[in-house]
């Protein structure tokens, strides 16, 4: 770019905004248009085209009966105008494709429990019409109960009806709502009403506004109506301590922000960041009070898109987007179980990963040798903190060479990998997408990936040619002299330019010594490489060149073959790290490829020896890293020593639709109180988004604001124990040299032994003795819970529920949440609906180290008291299982499975699926879900159904308790997993005496077993503990003939077991 005032930059919200409040925009609509067809290639069909007063158009489609999608771009003119390719983001090539395939899922007989209630022979159609008063047009969704009756248009009923208002235009969008759930049981005589409710609507007079600037920003807002009793949540990795954000301003811009504070220098709680990740996803609750329904907006560009969300006008949220067309989707549902379900039938759901990544991880800068990495595992086996993941960073590779292993420190790594796989741990390293132009044709210490490359003598044959060429966009610049070009990116709150010529302005390499000396002007818009750079801090990076990963053929010829010496030497899953790339300062704008820099655009049909349509970087910027972890994925799953294994990758910052191909880590945290309070606000905000794996570097990658050399032990102490049940449990940290010293568990024990120069307070001493047998209990007791967190992850490919869960998921009609109990959905979340975790979020000082707890409506709780390899207890209907707890994940031995049952509501059911299969293997997936099938992934020939679902569902009627086990899919035995038998522990309510004793149940009470027909099943056992207040029984895994095995308690007046405390167990309303 030449500068700020070069239009094709970054912007802040403010400056975005302010632009759009002097525009032009359409007053009035003249024409709508509509058909009645159904076939696919009708632009216009399930669609309204509208015509305006200024000759633009807006394209308003019907996605399903309850999501549409409206597109508006000034330069269309025809519905044929707008491409029916979508984006990456969709999980279908093809607008017309997705349509008919969410049509034929919503007929699914075996649909997901949170999908809408539709029949197998049901079909759904448009209704077009002009109003009667002449005012607009409506178009309407209709749900029909087969395709007989939506032919004859009969016995349809109306799920969304839009409304296209003339002058002033506005589009108004209406269903018929159920009243609002009471968490109380209303009186006799008074019913839940339903009635026809706005529930989305745009603004009248300025719906769609645009001030372009040559040469390319398009400047596109759309105003949309904000109710004033509304709530807002989501907006995927944004930092802020909420769940539920305030007004506001929000800037989506992939940007490598290290501390979250590069742009507004306000640190992680300011909701205005760019981060890494861009989401634009959100939900607005309680927009129809007393009634039910979430609606949720998601835009769907690459480019910067911004939202003020009430900011500038309290009864307005505006959508903005710098570059391209608007393309936004709105979907609507009566609860947000509900409301993910579909949106995750857009974006698509991911595959089946390794359940080890669900253990406890270790990673450091500065991991630099192999004796220091065995060191690492060895510590924490002599400890018993069990370990599955050891993360090794670019400190591994030979000269920062990507794909490379530096012998002299890592020697024998196949040895190395065999033997800490041998121990139970499983390694990743980091892949950055830089290649170094180090290596390039020499005999003296080659580099087998650049010259894999591209061909110096041929640059310009794309079939030999891998890498992102210096050709730049420069239209609307005063000068295209190299020499008057600078780059942007901010840094403390400021805007920063630096001149690519200086030399003087580079980082320098290699410790400090070397100087990149390359000539800025002569590589110039040359068609030759474009070059650039990364920094590791302190003099470490590397310069070199960057594969063009937007061509499938770069995708699937160059990059997929490198991963394989790596895998060969037993490499197990991949870190993917630096993705959007992140590009140092001197080479590129907002530390990323130059704005101006062109990129292929990634078309749907491509020819491995043509380049594909290119358009400048800055209009692409999230593109690049979404195909860096597709590209990384399809890599592992095609490769041949990966047949039947399962893959995952951990990346950093991307867009919507990359959590089909990775987890997702949050970047360079600090090690602040601040940090671990957003830690988890992002987790719970990305899971609203479909985001299975998400979470932070626990204890802070960077030293906190003051420099400490190490994490503060008891924010150490908070972080471990309250992030005990999120999805990502990794520790890592800067070890490099002036950073941290160390942040491993064990350490904090031994810091004066290891660093002589250390002398603790006397007051401090008992803190850090504390920090290793905490931090490892809740390690243990995570550990214990893995089948639990396994289900949830396992449950997420068919419903798209996150792992861990906001209290708004899981009780949607306590309104308590949206208002006085607000700041406790900032701070507690749920694995699955069962056990709440309620963190400590502030310093001991603060409150004493206590905190008070919420326990949502309409739930009863209980104490959570499960405890490490002993049965115990949790929620009122609650159903945990729970394991013995092992060094690893998988470690060969038989690990029986206790399920905990605790007692529900009379005449209400509870249920809980749990699914066992091996752990690993592609088979165990299920086959003939969309993403197995073809839809936003290759199809997966491996995925076979080899699992099986076994579900525990519980009764209580008067004094009589019933407990089903059931097979509902069995294609896998699991007895060399879990033994033969399961142990279920019935829990039963507490009675104790004065002295605080448990008082026996009397009589103690009676059990049966029966299988679906009644008769007696032999093989089982029940006990009456009265030590525990429960009832223990031992039921072989295969159940009985049929698959199903039935389990009678007679339940007494007075019972014993469980009451209430610190982390909690729900089970009342019977939803998992």
């Amino acid at each position: 770019m030449a500068g700020l005032n070069d239009p094709m930059r970054f912007i802040k919200a403010e400056e975005f905004f302010a632009k759009s409040s002097n525009t032009k925009q359409p007053k009035s609509l003249i024409t709508a248009q509509s058909s009645q067809s159904i076939d696919p290639k009708d632009p216009l069909r399930y669609a309204a085209l509208l015509t305006f007063d200024e000759g633009s158009t807006c394209l308003f489609q019907f996605v399903t009966p309850q999501l549409w999608r409206v597109r508006f771009d000034p330069a269309a003119k025809a519905a044929a105008d707008y491409p029916d390719a979508n984006s990456r983001t969709i999980v279908q090539n093809s607008f017309a494709g997705l349509v008919d395939e969410l049509q034929q899922q919503l007929r699914r007989k075996d649909k997901a429990w949170n999908a809408p209630d539709t029949q197998p022979d049901s079909v759904w159609a448009t209704q077009f019409q002009e109003s009667s008063d002449g005012s607009g047009w409506t178009l309407a969704s209709v749900q029909y109960p087969s395709s007989k009756a939506a032919t004859a248009g009969t016995d349809g009923v109306v799920q969304v009806k839009a409304y296209f208002r003339k002058d002033p235009f506005q589009i108004q969008c209406t269903r018929t709502v159920q009243a609002q759930g009471d968490t109380f049981e209303l009186p006799p005589g008074i019913a839940a009403s339903s009635v026809e409710r706005v529930i989305w609507q745009t603004s009248p007079t300025r719906t769609f506004s645009q001030n372009p600037e040559a040469p390319r920003a398009s400047n596109i807002v759309l105003s949309i109506a904000k109710p004033g009793p509304a709530e807002y949540i989501g907006f995927g990795e944004q930092g802020g301590r909420t769940v539920m954000k305030s007004s506001t301003l929000m800037n989506y811009f992939c940007y490598d922000n290290l501390g979250y504070s590069k742009v507004y220098n306000q640190g992680p709680l300011d909701t205005r960041e760019p981060l890494y990740h861009s989401q634009p996803y959100f939900l607005e609750l309680n927009g129809t009070p007393g009634y039910q329904n979430v609606t949720a907006t998601l835009v769907d560009n690459y480019s910067q898109v911004f939202v003020d969300l009430g900011q500038s006008d309290t009864g307005r949220t505006k959508l903005g987007v710098r570059f391209g067309t608007l393309d936004t989707y709105f979907l609507s549902a009566d609860k947000i179980p509900q409301l993910i379900w579909l949106f995750t039938s857009i974006i698509g759901r991911p595959r089946l990963k390794p359940r080890f990544i669900l253990g406890h991880h270790q990673g450091g800068y500065g991991y630099a040798s192999r004796s220091q990495l065995e060191d690492v595992v060895s510590k924490y086996r002599s400890v018993g903190i069990p370990l599955d993941g050891l993360h090794i960073d670019v400190d591994f590779q030979h000269k920062y060479r990507t794909f490379t292993i530096d012998d002299q420190n890592f020697p024998d790594v196949a040895g190395m990998f065999g033997g800490l796989r041998a121990s139970g741990v499983k390694c990743s390293t980091n892949i950055t997408p830089i290649i170094s132009l180090d290596g390039y044709r020499t005999n003296n210490d080659p580099y087998a990936t650049i010259n894999a490359a591209w061909d110096q003598d041929d640059h310009t044959n794309a079939s030999k040619n891998y890498l992102i060429m210096d050709k730049r966009y420069l239209e609307g610049l005063n000068s295209q002299s190299p020499q008057t070009q600078q780059y942007l990116r901010y840094d403390g709150g400021q805007a920063m330019l630096t001149d690519p010529n200086n030399k003087d302005n580079r980082p320098t390499f290699n410790n400090g010594t070397t100087k990149d000396e390359y000539d800025y002007g002569e590589n110039f818009n040359s068609g030759y490489p474009f070059h650039g750079g990364v920094s590791y801090g302190d003099g470490l990076g590397v310069t070199g060149f960057y594969p063009d990963l937007n061509r499938q053929a770069v995708r699937e010829q160059f990059w997929a073959p490198q991963y394989q010496d790596l895998f060969d030497k037993g490499l197990e899953f991949v870190w993917q790290d630096m993705t959007t790339p992140a590009v140092a300062y001197c080479y590129g704008d907002m530390l990323g490829f130059p704005g101006r820099l062109l990129v292929s655009t990634d078309p749907y049909a491509q020819n491995a020896d043509v380049m594909p349509p290119q358009l400048p970087a800055i209009e692409l910027c999230a593109l690049y890293s979404y195909n860096l972890h597709k590209a990384t994925y399809k890599a592992l799953q095609d490769m041949p020593k990966r047949q039947n294994k399962r893959n995952f990758i951990i990346g950093r910052g991307s867009c919507t639709g990359m959590h089909r191909f990775a987890g997702l880590w949050t970047g360079d945290n600090k090690s602040t109180w601040d940090f671990w309070r957003i830690n988890i606000a992002q987790v719970l905000a990305l899971g609203f988004g479909g985001i299975t794996i998400a979470g932070v570097d626990m204890g802070g990658f960077m030293p906190s604001d003051d420099n400490g050399k190490w994490c503060d032990p008891d924010l150490f102490i908070r972080w471990y124990s309250g992030a005990f049940l999120l999805p990502w449990y990794r520790n890592h940290y800067n070890g490099k040299q002036g950073n941290k010293y160390f942040q491993e568990v064990y350490k904090f024990a031994t810091i004066e032994q290891d660093y002589p120069s250390i002398h603790l307070p006397d007051d401090q001493r008992d803190l850090y003795a504390s920090v290793l047998p905490i931090c490892k209990y809740y390690v243990r007791l995570r550990y214990s819970l893995m089948q639990a967190l396994y289900d949830r992850m396992f449950e997420n490919l068919i419903n798209g529920l996150p792992i861990a869960r906001s209290m708004l998921i899981t009780d949607p009609d306590d309104t308590a949440l949206m208002n006085e109990a607000a700041s406790y959905v900032d701070n507690q979340y749920l694995l699955g609906h069962y056990i709440l975790v309620c963190p400590i979020t502030d310093p001991d000082n603060v409150n004493g180290g206590s905190r008070q707890v919420y326990l949502p409506r309409p739930d009863s709780w209980f104490s959570f008291n499960l405890r490490i390899d002993q049965p115990n207890a949790d929620d009122v209907g609650a159903i945990i299982p729970q394991i013995n707890v092992r060094n690893y994940i998988g470690d060969g031995t038989a690990n029986p499975i206790n399920l905990n049952v605790y007692p529900g509501k009379d005449n209400t059911n509870q249920w809980y699926s749990m699914f066992l299969d091996d752990g690993t293997s592609r088979s165990s997936a299920p086959p003939d879900l969309p993403q197995y099938i073809n839809i936003g992934h290759p199809e997966d020939p491996d995925a076979k159904g080899e699992y099986r679902e076994v579900r525990i569902e519980q009764k209580t009627t008067g004094t009589t308790r019933t407990i089903t086990l059931s097979h509902i899919h069995d294609n896998y035995d699991p007895t060399p997993d879990i033994g033969a038998t399961y142990r279920v522990v019935i829990w039963m309510l507490a009675s104790r005496d004065g002295n605080g004793n448990l008082v026996p149940s009397n009589p103690a009470p009676a059990t049966t077993f029966a299988d679906e027909a009644g008769k007696d099943v032999s093989g089982c056992a029940a006990e009456y503990r009265a030590d525990l207040g429960a009832l223990v029984a031992t039921v072989p895994v295969h159940l009985a003939e049929g698959g199903i095995l039935v389990i009678t308690q007679s339940v007494g007046a007075v019972g014993n077991g469980v009451n209430g405390g610190g982390a909690v167990v729900n089970g009342a309303n019977g939803v998992h």
